[in-house]
C-alpha cells in the first residue's frame, strides 16, 4: 500500500512539480501529512484502515520528494551545494537517531497516542518553515496546455536523463545505495541475535546507533574532503570502503570471539560514514548538472526509481537469509557493492551530446 502510489504517481510527480510553485507544494504536502498522521488516533488497533492511511500518506509524499530535491539547488549558490547537502543529511540522520532513541521512552511517558500527536505537530512546524521560503516557480515553464503537452514534458524529462551520463550514473548510484542499505536494515535484528549473540532490544544500540553516528560524522567530513578531492574520487573511495566493511561483517566478525562486538560496531560505524560520503557528492553532481527546467523531473525520477528499486530487496532479503544465512546474504551485498565500485571507476561522469556545447562554453 505504500508502494502503490509510487507506481501510480511517481513517474509523473516530477513533471507536476516543474510546473507549479514548489514552495506551495512543500507547504501543502506537509499540512496534508500532519492531518493524515492524526488518523492513526482514530484507527487504534483496526488493521485494514491502517492501509488506507499508509496509502494516502505515501500519495502525498510522492509530490513532496521532487519538490524538496529541486528546491535546494534553487535557493543555495552552486559552490555551497556540498555544504548544503551535508547539513541536509545531518538533519535526516540526526533526527533518525533521535527518533530511534526516544520512541520507546516517549511512549512510556505520554502513551501510545503521543508520538502521533507530536509527529503531526512536527509536520505543521515543517509547513511553517517552508512557508518562509521565496516563491519557487520554474523559471522556464509556467503552464501546460492539455494532456498531450503534459505527456510530452514527461517524456522529455526521461529522455534528458537517458542522454546525460553526468545525470544518469549518479542517479543509478543513489538508487543502488538505497538498494544496498535496505537488506542491511532488514538483516540487522537477525545479525544482532544470531551472529553477535545480543538481545533483540539491543540491536538498535549495537548497529543502528553506530551507523547513525558514522553518518553524522560523515556529513561533516565530506564538507572538508570535497574542498581537496573531486566528487567522483570521493564516491569511488566511499564505495570500496563500504565493500570492505561489508566483507568484515560477513567473513571475519562471525568467526572471531573476543573482539566480535567491537569489530562489528566499528564496521557499521564506517559503513555509515561511507554511505553518506557516497550519496552527498552523487546528489550534488545531479543538482549541479541539471538545468532548472528539468530539476523537478530528475528528482521525481530519482524518488520513483529509489522507492521502486527497494521493492525486490524488501520481498526477497528475508527469504534469502533464511536459506543461505544472514552472513552469506551480507556477503552477496558486499559483492554487488564491489561491482558497483568497479563500474564507478570506469564511468566518466561527463555530459552527453545534449548539453555538450553549453558545457564547453
Amino acid at each position: 500500500f505504500y508502494i502503490i502510489p509510487i507506481i501510480i504517481l511517481g513517474p509523473l510527480s516530477g513533471t507536476i512539480v516543474d510546473f507549479l510553485d514548489r514552495r506551495r507544494i512543500l507547504f501543502l504536502t506537509n499540512v496534508a501529512e500532519s492531518v493524515i498522521v492524526l488518523f492513526y488516533l482514530l484507527i487504534q488497533t483496526k488493521i485494514w484502515p491502517i492501509y488506507a492511511v499508509i496509502f494516502f500518506y505515501s500519495l502525498v509524499f510522492q509530490l513532496y520528494i521532487p519538490a524538496e530535491g529541486a528546491t535546494l539547488p534553487r535557493i543555495v549558490p552552486k559552490p555551497l551545494l556540498p555544504v548544503a547537502n551535508s547539513f541536509f543529511l545531518f538533519t535526516i540522520y540526526g533526527t533518525m537517531l533521535g527518533g530511534f532513541s526516544l520512541a520507546g521512552p516517549l511512549m512510556r511517558l505520554v502513551g501510545g497516542d503521543g508520538p502521533f500527536i507530536i509527529g503531526s505537530l512536527f509536520l505543521l512546524t515543517a509547513a511553517l518553515a517552508v512557508y518562509g521560503l521565496p516563491r519557487l516557480n520554474s523559471k522556464v515553464h509556467q503552464q501546460i496546455d492539455g494532456p498531450q503537452e503534459f505527456w510530452g514534458e514527461v517524456k522529455e524529462g526521461y529522455l534528458f536523463i537517458r542522454e546525460e551520463p553526468a545525470i544518469l550514473f549518479p542517479l543509478i548510484l543513489l538508487a543502488f545505495a538505497q538498494i544496498m542499505i535496505t537488506p542491511l536494515v532488514i538483516l540487522a535484528p537477525s545479525y544482532a541475535i544470531n551472529v553477535l549473540g545480543l538481545d533483540l532490544l539491543d540491536a538498535g544500540l549495537a548497529l543502528v546507533l553506530p551507523f547513525g553516528v558514522g553518518a553524522l560524522l560523515g556529513v561533516q567530513l565530506v564538507i572538508l574532503v570535497l574542498r581537496r578531492m573531486r566528487k567522483k574520487r570521493l564516491i569511488n573511495f566511499a564505495l570500496i570502503w563500504a565493500t570492505f566493511c561489508l566483507f568484515i561483517l560477513s567473513l571475519i566478525v562471525p568467526f572471531i570471539q573476543e573482539w566480535r562486538l567491537p569489530l562489528a560496531v566499528l564496521s557499521v560505524f564506517f559503513l555509515g560514514l561511507s554511505y553518506v560520503s557516497c550519496i552527498i557528492p552523487a546528489q550534488t553532481i545531479i543538482q549541479e548538472k541539471t538545468p532548472e527546467e528539468f530539476r523537478g523531473r530528475v528528482f521525481g525520477v530519482l524518488g520513483f526509481v529509489v522507492n521502486l528499486a527497494i521493492i525486490l530487496p524488501l520481498l526477497v532479503t528475508a527469504t534469502i537469509a533464511d536459506i543461505l544465512g544472514v552472513t552469506w546474504t551480507i556477503f552477496m551485498v558486499a559483492v554487488v557493492m564491489g561491482i558497483i565500485w568497479f563500474f564507478s571507476l570506469r564511468e566518466p561522469y561527463v555530459y552527453g551530446n545534449l548539453f555538450a556545447k553549453e558545457e564547453e562554453k
